[in-house]
């Protein structure tokens, strides 16, 4: 054996050596995302869908609550047309829906509902940065649509707050 095997076998020692070190770094990194995947889909999440930009700050301060008591609930505030909330509600995507009163939007689902009328306000987004104020005083009339679901608790409670509060 000359020394020119003795480097090649070094070298190829030494590749194995480094792409074993490559592969536990990997594995280790593939095991760490594997559990924090897991983690997040044993988190609950409870989804909101609403047709109307001015129920923001009411549906704001009642997830607040909700993410204080409950705080493992991831909370989601959708905004969208009708068509797009009903959609979602319909695909098992929304756990509530807030349309509008007089909507024409027709649903063969099997949903409860009740009819909330809120005063509009204006809200901040990103702590006071952007404010967002609004134009329309009247009172606005909307219903509250939901149905049976793995979150029913938040649910109920969700429709609780929102149905026995006045803005």
């Amino acid at each position: 054996m000359g020394m020119e095997d003795i480097v090649l076998l070094g070298g190829f020692a030494a590749i194995a050596i480094f792409g074993y070190y490559i592969m536990v770094k990997l594995d280790n990194f593939l095991d760490k995302v594997r559990r924090e995947n897991e983690e997040q889909a044993q988190t609950t999440c409870f989804n909101i869908a609403t047709s109307c930009v001015n129920i923001i700050p009411a549906v704001s301060n009642i997830l607040k609550d909700i993410n204080h008591l409950y705080p493992d609930v991831h909370c989601n505030l959708s905004v969208g047309s009708e068509q797009e909330v009903m959609k979602s509600f319909d695909c098992g995507d929304a756990d509530v829906v807030i349309i509008s009163a007089d909507s024409d939007v027709e649903s063969a689902r099997l949903a409860r509902w009740k009819c909330i009328t809120l005063n509009p306000q204006s809200f901040s987004i990103d702590n006071g940065i952007v404010d967002v104020k609004t134009i329309e005083k009247n009172p606005q009339h909307q219903k509250v649509l939901w149905k049976g679901s793995d979150n029913q608790s938040l649910v109920l409670h969700f429709i609780h707050q929102l149905c026995g509060q006045r803005a």
